[in-house]
C-alpha cells in the first residue's frame, strides 16, 4: 500500500497532494500543463525532497519531513519509466534493461534477468541492438523492462506513451495495458491523455494548481466533472449556479430551467449534442431558449462543434449538413434551445 502526503514548492509550483494506492491498481493522475503531475512522481521517487508530510510503502517509511529520514531514490523499491525513456544510446537492449540492477549492486545473474524481461516484452531478438535501432513503440518497452527488473513494489510511468506518433499509440497502449495487468505491485501513471487515462488506470486523481481537485473511477470522474479542465477532457459543458425549484442561476449571468430537484449550489453538465441551433427563435417546447453569438466552428469527423458566446455559453455538436442548412458562421448570431430533461444536476 501506498500512503504519501506530498508537500513542497518548487518555482512557482505550490505543491500539497496526498495520495493512496493499492496493488494491483493502476492509478492516473491527470492535470493541466503546471498541474505539478511530474513534480509528484520525482517527490516519490525521491528525486525532490518533500518540505512537509511523508512516504510510506508497505509500511516502511521512505521519507518523512517532520522526522528528518530520507531514503534515497536507489535504496527505495520503486521502477520509473521517464517520458523521453532515458535510455543509454552507448550501451546495448541488455545492458540498458539489465542497468538497474547492477547499478543497485545485483549484477550477478543481471543479463539472464535481462533476458527474461525482453523475452516477456517481446524483444528478445533486440538484445544486442542499440536503442537507436529501436521503433518508439520498443523503446518503450525496453524502459518498461528496465524500471520492472529490479522487481519493484511501486512502478511510476511519467507520460509513457507521450513520444510515440498517431499510428503506433493504439497498438503501443493495448500492449501497456496487458503489460501493467502483469505487474502486482502499484502502479502511478501520469498523463494528459484522457484515453490513456481510461483505457489504462482503475482509477483518476485529477490535480490542478498543485491539489487533488477530483478523484475516482473513470466513469465517476467523466459522468459528474468538477472543472472545467475535466469537462473539456470529456468533451461536455459545465457550468456552475445556484439551483431552486428547478431554476439555475448560472455564476456566468443566465438561468436554466432543469427536471432535476437538487437544490443549492450546483454543477450542471450539458452534453454538446443535447444543444439544438436554429437561425430563429424555435418553437415548441423547449423549457430553455435563448439567442448567442458564434464563437468558433470546429469540425471533428463527421460532428461539428460550434462554440456560442451567451447567457449561457455552450458547445454545441451538429452534423456538416447542420452547419450549411443554418449558414453557420464565426461571429454569426444563432439560437439555442435545449430540453429540461437534458441537463445533469448534482452539487457543487
Amino acid at each position: 500500500m501506498l500512503r504519501a502526503d506530498i508537500q513542497l514548492r518548487l518555482g512557482t509550483l505550490d505543491l500539497a497532494v496526498a495520495l493512496e494506492a493499492a496493488p494491483g491498481e493502476v492509478v492516473a493522475v491527470l492535470g493541466p500543463n503546471g498541474a505539478g503531475k511530474t513534480t509528484l512522481l520525482r517527490a516519490l521517487a525521491g528525486l525532490v525532497p518533500i518540505a512537509r508530510g511523508s512516504v510510506v510503502l508497505d509500511d516502511v517509511v521512505l521519507e518523512d519531513a517532520a522526522a528528518r529520514s530520507y531514503v534515497p531514490p536507489e535504496r527505495r523499491p520503486i521502477g520509473v519509466v521517464f517520458q523521453s525513456y532515458l535510455l543509454f544510446p552507448h550501451l546495448s537492449v541488455r545492458d540498458n534493461v539489465a542497468f538497474g540492477l547492477r547499478a543497485r549492486g545485483r549484477g550477478r545473474g543481471a543479463d539472464a534477468v535481462a533476458e527474461r524481461w525482453l523475452e516477456r516484452v517481446g524483444l528478445a531478438a533486440y538484445a544486442d541492438a542499440r536503442p537507436s535501432a529501436l521503433s518508439g513503440g520498443q523503446a518503450q518497452r525496453v524502459a518498461l523492462a528496465r524500471a520492472l527488473a529490479t522487481d519493484p513494489r511501486l512502478l511510476l510511468l511519467d507520460e509513457p506513451l507521450a513520444a510515440l506518433d498517431a499510428s503506433t499509440r493504439v497498438s503501443v497502449r493495448r500492449d501497456l495495458a496487458r503489460d501493467l495487468r502483469q505487474f502486482e505491485g502499484i502502479r502511478i501513471l501520469v498523463t494528459h491523455d484522457p484515453l490513456d487515462a481510461i483505457a489504462l488506470a482503475d482509477r483518476l486523481v485529477i490535480i490542478e494548481g498543485g491539489r487533488v481537485l477530483q478523484s475516482g473511477t473513470p466513469a465517476e470522474v467523466t459522468q459528474r466533472p468538477r472543472s472545467r479542465y475535466v469537462a473539456d477532457l470529456v468533451g461536455v459543458n459545465l457550468i456552475r449556479g445556484h439551483a431552486l425549484a428547478g431554476r439555475i442561476a448560472l455564476d456566468g449571468g443566465g438561468t436554466l430551467i432543469s427536471s432535476d430537484a437538487t437544490e443549492g449550489d450546483v454543477f450542471a453538465v450539458v452534453y454538446p449534442r443535447s444543444v439544438s441551433l436554429h437561425s430563429r427563435q424555435p418553437e415548441g417546447t423547449p423549457r430553455n431558449v435563448w439567442r448567442g453569438r458564434i464563437s468558433a466552428i470546429d469540425q471533428q469527423g463527421d460532428r461539428v462543434r460550434v462554440a456560442v458566446d451567451g447567457e449561457p455559453t455552450l458547445v454545441a455538436e451538429v452534423t456538416p449538413a447542420a452547419v450549411r442548412e443554418l449558414t453557420l458562421a464565426e461571429g454569426g448570431e444563432v439560437w439555442l434551445s435545449l430540453k429540461a430533461t437534458e441537463i445533469a444536476v448534482y452539487p457543487a
